[in-house]
């Protein structure tokens, strides 16, 4: 091929050629986050309805967050990366060690080996890191990420760090505790608002508007604006130390405010959707929960827990159903139905509304918590399984 340095050559034959579960790691992954949703849910569900003597807040929560969340950022970023930088997929026991990392978590977790989780989620997080790193400084990458992808690494590095803060607060105790505390909620929320900013700069202009941001230069102005990143995720970072030791109203408010700045001002998502197709609706409303969210919390502190739920319902879990159904149809090669307005998509956006609006409401209506505990848990999972019976036949009968 004319033009083109041979070493690129050769790692876009690599992806072409790749097993599918190497050349499109979501379709591997994207189920496993659903299925792992169940898990973190479905206990819930269990208990309201007399099947289970108890429920486990933490399980549900870690689950969520380092299983059913991480799984599809895991299948994103494999899928993504080596097509935008024009390097390898991702090696067989990268895959298999993600794939494995969430599940065992979730195990773990199940039995309160909370040790053991995070060792599974440290080893997914280095491997993670580690392969965007790769093909991000690649000599041969064709491209390079958008200034907005320096929150990527910092927030998987943000999730280690919490990770090693969480060992070492429980281990110290006493005044050292709260170091298990932030750390916890670094893991939790931190990791994944990183994530969504990171990769946010390039999904909702591009599934939004149908446009892709600039990549980095190295001009004097990216680095600037990496700079004011890696500035607002500090902020984000102390946010979470404010929260445990001064004010939960304040951390709230500048979580809020960090998320408007990066989401308003750099993605401009004050923008609406020019492109034809529901689920670009989906997206963007789901990117406006998020700061949403973290606002309601901040008016009413006493009720933060409400508005944490509206950011990671209406806004991490729709924002992530979302951008999986724009990938799993956008490369089957379901063009008509991206375009579209299947009702399925549109079913399952009002379910996860419907979730979240529930859950805020086990807050707000505490007379009634476990009644609206199982109206959540039910949509979710209704939610998750509208979309796996939608799209589990895209991703088997591929037209692309």
């Amino acid at each position: 091929m004319e033009g083109v340095p041979q070493g690129m050559i050769h790692e876009a034959d690599s992806l072409t050629s790749a097993p599918w579960y190497r050349r499109e790691p979501y379709l591997l992954f994207f189920p496993l986050g659903i299925v792992l949703s169940w898990a973190g849910v479905g206990h819930w569900l269990a208990f309201t309805l007399g099947w289970s003597p108890a429920f486990n807040p933490i399980f549900h929560a870690m689950t969520q967050i380092q299983g059913f969340l991480m799984a599809f950022a895991v299948g994103f970023l494999f899928t993504m990366i080596p097509r935008r930088t024009g390097t390898p997929p991702p090696a067989l026991w990268e895959v298999a060690v993600c794939a494995i990392a969430p599940v065992a978590t979730t195990v773990a977790a199940w039995y309160q080996q909370w040790n053991l989780t995070q060792v599974a989620w440290l080893v997914l997080a280095v491997v993670l890191v580690a392969f965007a790193l790769r093909r991000f400084t690649s000599a041969n990458a064709r491209r390079r990420p958008p200034n907005g992808f320096v929150w990527i690494p910092l927030a998987i590095a943000m999730g280690i760090a919490g990770s090693v803060l969480t060992g070492v607060g429980a281990a110290a105790g006493g005044d050292l505790f709260w170091l298990h505390n932030v750390g916890q909620k670094l893991v939790l929320q931190g990791m994944f608002i990183g994530l969504v900013l990171g990769v946010g700069g390039l999904a909702f202009p591009l599934m939004t508007r149908g446009q892709a941001p600039a990549d980095t230069t190295g001009s004097a102005a990216d680095k600037v604006a990496m700079a004011l990143h890696v500035g607002a995720a500090g902020l984000l970072i102390a946010s979470f130390f404010l929260e445990v030791t001064t004010s939960v109203r304040a951390a709230m408010l500048l979580r809020a405010a960090i998320i408007s700045i990066v989401l308003v001002g750099t993605v401009e998502l004050w923008r609406l959707p020019d492109q034809p197709g529901s689920n670009r609706w989906l997206i963007w409303i789901a990117g406006w929960m998020l700061p949403a969210g973290y606002l309601v919390a901040g008016i009413w502190p006493a009720y933060w827990s409400a508005g944490l739920h509206l950011s990671f319902v209406a806004g991490f879990a729709l924002l992530t159903l979302g951008v999986g159904a724009q990938v799993v149809l956008g490369h089957g090669g379901y063009r008509e139905m991206m375009l579209g307005r299947p009702w399925q998509l549109t079913l399952m956006g009002g379910l996860v509304a419907a979730a979240a609006v529930a859950r805020t409401l086990m807050e707000f209506d505490r007379s009634h918590y476990y009644f609206w505990m199982g109206v959540a848990s039910g949509c979710f999972i209704g939610a998750t399984a509208v979309w796996l019976a939608f799209l589990l036949p895209k991703m088997i009968w591929r037209k692309a």
